[in-house]
């Protein structure tokens, strides 16, 4: 399974359509989230997806992207429901932090959701903080270094 690293204006219109439409269908489908998915970061973001083979879904992706202090942030990580189990997500960001030390950044943060935080325990991650709403979801500032 390849993991394609683009920014937006790389990006084939399908590519984008099958992102936004796996984030649609869990965050706002499964998850109940009202807030809009899409924001301005996604035009400095790197997503990270990979497709299914007959590149008309996306089987799991994320968001890579530096905030204006120039920490890297990991966002938007999501599996599809009929991918799950079988561990796209780990190597998903497996692939993402050696792509990000290869590239000479040595820590990534993320605002995990509660529930994701065991994912994020197993990967090596620590958390920085207490625990916070967002969008409606008990979340938590964690951190890897790479």
């Amino acid at each position: 399974m390849r993991f394609y690293f683009k920014a937006i204006d790389e990006m084939t219109g399908r590519e984008a359509f099958c992102v936004e439409r796996l984030i649609n269908e869990v965050f706002v489908s499964e998850q109940k989230i009202i807030v809009p998915e899409i924001d301005d970061e996604d035009f400095y973001a790197i997503h990270v997806f990979t497709l299914n083979k007959s590149n008309d879904n996306a089987l799991a992706t994320c968001r890579i992207f530096k905030d204006k202090n120039g920490a890297w942030y990991l966002g938007r990580v999501v599996v599809s429901k009929k991918a799950r189990g079988m561990h796209l997500g780990s190597k998903m960001l497996e692939e993402v932090h050696y792509y990000l030390k290869e590239n000479g950044v040595d820590r990534l943060y993320c605002h995990a959701q509660m529930t994701a935080k065991p994912f994020y325990d197993y990967l090596g991650y620590q958390v920085k903080g207490n625990i916070f709403n967002e969008a409606g979801i008990d979340h938590i500032l964690m951190y890897k270094d790479l």
